[in-house]
């Protein structure tokens, strides 16, 4: 027993030694690694790429821990090899948060560069894939000052906090590949731009194959959520003519509160929903999209009044009317642009038997596609204007 409880001793000796050696082995190489944070890719000219990367500094000392270095290259290799020669540590991609595409370069094609991320085994899949509204150096070069962190943290917040609010859909690298390669639906992506010395987001990028096809503002955002999502909290506000609810407004000492709009706004809140599209008509390619939602009344720009059940009823009857418009209207600008970031090909390829369609096939179809679109939405609470 002794015997065994001495050499157990030995062990956890020789085991800490080789924690704690180990230890500062790891200090001594990141000192000299440079971690790639975020990557910007610009197109330089015909067969020329610009990439541009923010790299984190390991010295505490340095009143800026950001190195930005930019090369020409036709290759993401060789724009490594060629940034790498331009600093005295070792790139390398394994913290990469965010990838930024030009406008003009994501109008050509993105595809060559996301393999390029997709081959690269110390890249993750949950990188962010986003657009610039102009050229991706100005965002890589952001006064680390006035944004308070490293612009590759920074973008990466920004992101996931507005995924996690369900304002934006997740544009990570396994998302783009999986709808890339799907030939039944079209990657999107958020769209960057700098305003006021901050990176915002502006809308997102619809794409046909690899290419930016069309942009979507952040107004509409709410509905290709709905389409392509399920909400579990969320929020809307939806814009009214007064006149349709002159019936409901009450009017309090005779006198009519929101008269500083000319219009009447509702904001609904702690949203769920549930959204079907199903193939009704095969031979004339027709869809049926069903959207069930439960929502609460958060504020309107008018006192109604809701104390009635038939108010509330026509209440919900107005805001299943307003989405089913703003929806079938944003299906057909999706037929225009010849894109299709909901997935309707997914649905109409599960029921074709057969040689499988390719996505130039489905494009064809879709042109010709009708949709019905139909919003149940149930007004299951009224906040604090009971």
């Amino acid at each position: 027993m002794q015997k065994r409880s001495k050499w157990l001793k030995i062990a956890i000796v020789i085991s800490s030694f080789c924690i704690l050696t180990s230890c500062g082995v790891e200090t001594k190489q990141l000192e000299r690694l440079g971690l790639i944070t975020a990557i910007g890719f610009d197109l330089k000219k015909e067969n020329e790429i610009n990439g541009t990367v923010a790299v984190s500094k390991f010295d505490p000392m340095a009143k800026v821990m950001t190195n930005v270095i930019s090369a020409n290259a036709n290759t993401l290799q060789t724009l490594r090899a060629e940034e790498n020669l331009a600093i005295d540590q070792r790139l390398e991609m394994g913290q990469l948060r965010c990838v930024i595409y030009s406008k003009e370069l994501a109008e050509k094609g993105i595809i060559q560069l996301v393999n390029a991320l997709n081959r690269d085994p110390t890249v993750g899949n949950m990188v962010y894939l986003t657009i610039a509204e102009e050229d991706a150096s100005s965002i890589i070069k952001m006064d680390e000052k006035k944004i308070k962190v490293n612009i590759g943290t920074y973008l990466y917040n920004l992101i996931r906090q507005n995924v996690e609010r369900e304002l934006l859909i997740s544009p990570t690298l396994h998302e783009f590949n999986h709808k890339f390669f799907d030939n039944g639906q079209d990657p999107v992506l958020p769209i960057l731009q700098v305003k006021k010395d901050k990176v915002a987001i502006s809308g997102v990028a619809l794409f046909n194959d690899d290419k930016l096809a069309a942009r979507l503002s952040n107004d509409k955002l709410f509905y290709l959520k709905l389409l392509t999502d399920e909400y579990r909290t969320g929020s809307k506000e939806l814009e009214f003519d007064r006149e349709e609810f002159s019936n409901i407004i009450n009017t309090q000492g005779g006198k009519s509160f929101g008269e500083v709009y000319n219009k009447l706004f509702l904001s609904i809140d702690t949203l769920r929903s549930n959204t079907k599209i199903k193939l009704v008509d095969k031979k004339n390619i027709r869809f049926k999209v069903e959207v069930k939602m439960d929502s609460r009344l958060l504020e309107t720009t008018n006192y109604l009044e809701l104390g009635k059940t038939a108010n509330m009823k026509f209440i919900e009857k107005k805001v299943n009317q307003e989405m089913e418009k703003q929806i079938k209207k944003l299906l057909l600008f999706f037929q225009e642009k010849k894109v299709d970031p909901v997935g309707i090909g997914n649905e109409y390829m599960a029921h074709v038997r057969g040689k499988p369609m390719t996505q130039k096939e489905w494009k064809e179809l879709y042109m010709n596609a009708k949709f019905d679109v139909q919003v149940k939405n149930t007004i299951a609470r009224t906040g604090t204007m009971d």
